[in-house]
């Protein structure tokens, strides 16, 4: 039996055991940088999206973040059923439009769905502190031996593979570790997306509803600001980053975590974390070229090396002489993609 034929026997039981209409149609989705499939249930009054992930392990942290972040005012989809043996996830249909959707057709003027972004982001940091012991999330951290083993994702799948360049000396690896085990030094620790930034957010009405939160660990507050105000898919300007950031510091005042953190420093550090950050996107949109031959996330690649580099000239992260960011915007931008 294909997936497709399993996923039409489950949902033809679960809608007749919620006493609805067993007249439905299956569509597949474009998926995102995972292994996971996403499926369109299309019945007469309401359509769902399916989760398909056999092994259940992308999957499984997910319906108790969920829970977690609805219990406390995070809007998030309805998860209605779910079917670890099988590996199926049913969830409310939120429709397609992705926050960079609806940036694009700037019908609102530039920062007012940004704004709404920061907004919801201190909600999360500040509403879900401090995070329950028995919860996933708390059971993961952004360490320095995480960010390291981001670092060593981007040197193998874009220094690499895709550029086909020598391995960094032990000296190198060295200035790179001890990088990340300055930054691990950052607190307080709280319920860090992971990957928030106009892809992991949609449109519903007049709000937005965040999605993509099943790989959630503990981290810094300054890790979801940058993956949003560095974000290769909506680039901003420095002087709209700091209208940003001014905004997130107002909203999370008035949250008791707001209390331990560092502010004097916070932008400082927000600079270094989102260098580490933006390699590590750069890392995995050429994985996505390189495992599974999707150029997707290719448009992507210089933008996010691009602002990398910018910071890199500032001073913040690693020196040239580590990693050299002009070479790899240059050696990317001769790759020619059919």
């Amino acid at each position: 039996m294909t997936i497709q034929q399993s996923i039409e026997v489950w949902i033809a039981n679960w809608l007749s055991k919620e006493r609805l209409p067993t007249d439905f149609s299956v569509l597949l989705l474009l998926g995102d940088g995972s292994n996971r499939s996403f499926y369109r249930i299309l019945t007469p009054s309401k359509s769902y999206i399916l989760i398909s992930d056999p092994q259940w392990v992308q999957t499984q942290d997910y319906p108790a973040h969920q829970s977690f972040l609805n219990k406390n005012g995070i809007p998030v989809p309805e998860f209605f059923h779910l079917d670890p043996n099988q590996g199926f996830l049913l969830m409310q249909d939120l429709g397609d439009e992705l926050l960079q959707i609806r940036i694009a057709k700037k019908t609102e003027p530039p920062l007012f769905w940004l704004n709404r972004a920061v907004s919801l982001l201190a909600d999360l940091h500040g509403k879900t502190f401090p995070v329950p012991a028995d919860l996933p999330v708390a059971q993961r951290f952004f360490d320095s031996e995480k960010y390291f083993s981001e670092f060593e994702f981007t040197l193998e799948y874009l220094h690499l593979k895709l550029l086909n360049q020598s391995k960094l000396s032990q000296s190198q690896l060295q200035e790179l570790q001890l990088f990340c085990q300055n930054i691990s030094q950052m607190t307080p620790a709280v319920f860090s997306h992971r990957d928030y930034h106009c892809r992991n957010l949609l449109v519903l009405n007049t709000q937005l509803v965040m999605i993509d939160f099943q790989d959630a660990r503990m981290g810094p507050p300054h890790y979801d600001l940058a993956s949003l105000l560095y974000d290769a898919y909506e680039p901003i300007t420095d002087t709209e980053r700091a209208e940003l950031l001014k905004l997130y510091r107002e909203k999370l005042s008035k949250f008791p975590v707001s209390q331990k953190i560092d502010w004097p420093i916070f932008e400082s550090n927000l600079h270094q974390v989102a260098f580490q950050r933006t390699i590590k996107a750069a890392g995995s949109f050429a994985s996505f070229f390189i495992r599974f031959g999707k150029t997707t996330h290719w448009p992507y690649l210089i933008p996010v090396l691009t602002s990398a580099l910018e910071l890199q000239k500032k001073g913040v992260g690693v020196k040239s002489s580590v990693i050299d960011l002009q070479k790899w915007i240059t050696l990317v931008s001769q790759i020619k993609i059919q």
